[in-house]
């Protein structure tokens, strides 16, 4: 004979919403019951009868809780779901990037200015008189060249408006550290690679390499003929360049990369680059840019800084005992 259900009508005893709910939420983690028995130290035939209709000891639910996230009320049906804005926008990048893969969509179109939107809601909406979001503008090559800066004691951006100094940067500082002046005070490799980028000809050695597409190799002598420098000056560059960065073999952990063709006369070395590195000497370039072009002004300026970038009694020579 069935039991009688909460309603007073009879039938099968139905699961309560405690135990649909960790069902539900293991599934969700993609974890078997004996992975989640691991964690909160219990037998897997304890979470199969959780499952299945028991309850847990009540010293245990607040582990529970604590693992998948949500609260206890949550667990007992008592509560809707809270998911984080983190975990929204997590699932809102995710979509994106799902949606451009299925669709055959050229890589990152839409998630770029899905991007782009975000950078700018962060530099106007700490404006108090924003109250709605709007498209940020993308002028022309013939407008004025226009930016925007968001500043305050513990982090910098810098957003770029016209079409071709489309870029943006976030710079934090964590408070506990130095980190400005630590650059400042070790600057010897930074003065060594600015020296490098200051002659033309090395410049445009690197400019070559990254032309270069994932597993692409070229010679010296491509390079050379190329650019229309000595094959001389390309293998010295890349000694320079090497010397100052370091580089490994095809594979290592390095924004540029040597192999070693022989043959049976002679051997000779190709260069190539790691795409995970070209990014940072684009956004090197495009920043140094509006550093010594700057734009005739902010479309969206807020600064609310009151310490000096560097600590003067931190970069100061000392005079030598």
């Amino acid at each position: 004979m069935g039991q009688n259900n909460k309603n007073g009508k009879t039938g099968k005893k139905s699961i309560n919403d405690f135990s649909a709910n960790l069902q539900a939420l293991r599934k969700e983690r993609n974890i078997t019951q004996e992975q989640l028995a691991s964690h909160l130290g219990v037998s897997a035939q304890a979470v199969s009868k959780w499952e299945n209709g028991k309850y847990p000891e009540s010293e245990i639910i607040p582990a529970i809780a604590d693992f998948f996230d949500v609260s206890i009320d949550f667990l007992y049906g008592r509560e809707k779901r809270t998911i984080s804005f983190e975990q929204t926008l997590h699932d809102k990048i995710q979509d994106i990037c799902k949606k451009e893969s299925e669709n055959k969509m050229p890589g990152g179109t839409e998630l770029s200015q899905f991007v782009r939107n975000m950078h700018w809601a962060s530099m106007t909406a700490p404006w108090a008189n924003n109250k709605e979001f709007y498209n940020p503008p993308c002028d022309g090559l013939d407008d004025p060249k226009m930016a925007s800066v968001y500043i305050d004691d513990r982090s910098y951006s810098y957003m770029g408006l016209r079409r071709d100094n489309d870029f943006y940067v976030w710079l934090n500082d964590p408070g506990d550290f130095d980190v400005f002046e630590n650059v400042v005070n070790n600057a010897d490799p930074l003065c060594e690679l600015f020296a490098l980028l200051g002659d033309k000809e090395k410049f445009s050695v690197l400019a070559f390499l990254y032309s270069l597409g994932h597993d692409e190799f070229v010679s010296a002598r491509l390079i050379a003929s190329s650019m229309k420098i000595s094959v001389e000056k390309v293998e010295e560059v890349m000694e320079e360049i090497f010397r100052l960065i370091g580089h490994f073999s095809y594979g290592g952990n390095s924004p540029f990369h040597r192999i070693t063709m022989v043959d049976e006369e002679q051997e000779e070395h190709y260069y190539g680059t790691d795409q995970n590195y070209g990014g940072l000497f684009m956004a090197l370039l495009m920043i140094a840019r509006d550093y010594v072009d700057t734009p005739c002004g902010f479309n969206m300026m807020i600064s609310h800084r009151r310490e000096k970038w560097l600590k003067r009694e931190k970069i100061v020579k000392k005079e030598k005992k």
